[in-house]
């Protein structure tokens, strides 16, 4: 087996999306959906986004995922709010999430404390910004695993009154349709309404991508970088998950949706760059059946003939950083029933 350097990332659809919260649009567009009552104080266009790692005091790294700074208006005062926003895509949920951004929120408070010790006496009261934990999930199930600090904290349950009552907010793609999130005119949710779909049927994504392109042409005449970046991640999330001979048609669909021949032209050429991209990053189809061939050898090797019923869901996913997952999984399998499937 290649190392996890040498294979596709597993997070790139999670770097992806990522890349698209930089934009303050996109940013906005998602606070309103997060935290519907409090989006319109955030100030996203002065949003600043932090460095992603935060040291401790034995220089171990703990890496955030996109934690930013947002000037946010409160009875006619401005405070400056971190919003850290951690994005998960896999299935296999991490039921550490909760510890991970109390600790992130604690290393961010002790920068605080410590910037204001040195600051020259006298000295105003400190006062710790407010933060905004939130878990963007995207995965294709609601999320399964640990929401509170106290979920994590074994016996006696006594002691657990003590523990810092600490519950991010947790924000699920898989709670919503695609059809909602393309109807609400958002340019960026249409690219959400898209991943929404993309493991359903083939002739629901075709839809799903024709509307949402459709409801990007007048994008394209007001912010072209804005709508080319969209269109691309568009166009990459097609590519990942969808059979490679479904691709034509889907680049087809986006080609058929532009209102000029130069547009069309420019999708043609996005189609190429998009197809070195991956597979420069170590997607191609060969990888992917051999990785299939893999965990079936694994399986059997361990478990002995496999059930035609695990032989056809292990045929039906579609994403090589889900089956590599699976392939690790099985490395270390004790029981075939407890196989994420």
């Amino acid at each position: 087996m290649t190392t996890p350097a040498d294979r596709l990332p597993r997070d790139l659809i999670d770097r992806l999306l990522r890349d698209s919260l930089r934009h303050p649009a996109h940013l906005r567009s998602f606070l309103r959906q997060a935290v519907p009552q409090l989006a319109e104080g955030f100030d996203c266009d002065r949003a600043q986004l932090l460095e992603r790692s935060f040291q401790t005091e034995d220089w171990r790294e703990r890496e955030a995922d996109l934690p930013f700074e947002i000037p946010y208006q409160s009875g006619g005062e401005e405070v400056r709010a971190l919003v850290c926003v951690l994005i998960e895509h896999q299935s296999d949920t991490d039921p550490m999430l909760p510890l991970r951004l109390l600790t992130f929120a604690t290393l961010y408070w002790d920068r605080q404390w410590r910037a204001w010790q040195n600051l020259p006496a006298p000295r105003r009261p400190l006062r710790l910004s407010p933060v905004l934990p939130i878990v963007f999930y995207t995965g294709p199930i609601p999320w399964g695993s640990n929401r509170r600090l106290t979920d994590l904290l074994g016996e006696p349950l006594a002691f657990h009154a003590f523990a810092p009552q600490w519950e991010p907010l947790f924000w699920n793609l898989a709670d919503r349709d695609a059809e909602t999130l393309l109807s609400t005119g958002e340019e960026w949710l249409q690219l959400l309404g898209l991943l929404r779909s993309v493991r359903d049927d083939n002739h629901h994504v075709e839809t799903v991508l024709s509307e949402g392109v459709r409801r990007l042409q007048e994008l394209a005449a007001r912010d072209k970088a804005r709508y080319d970046e969209l269109l691309r991640m568009m166009l990459t999330v097609v590519m990942h998950y969808r059979p490679r001979a479904e691709h034509a048609k889907l680049f087809q669909i986006a080609v058929d949706g532009q209102a000029t021949l130069a547009r069309q032209e420019e999708v043609r050429t996005m189609e190429q760059t998009i197809a070195e991209y991956l597979v420069e990053k170590g997607w191609n189809q060969g990888q992917f059946e051999a990785t299939r061939k893999f965990l079936r050898m694994v399986l059997e090797n361990k478990f002995g003939a496999l059930s035609d019923s695990l032989v056809a869901r292990i045929n039906a996913v579609s994403a090589l950083d889900q089956m590599e997952q699976l392939v690790q999984q099985a490395l270390d399998l004790k029981k075939l029933e407890d196989l994420s499937l």
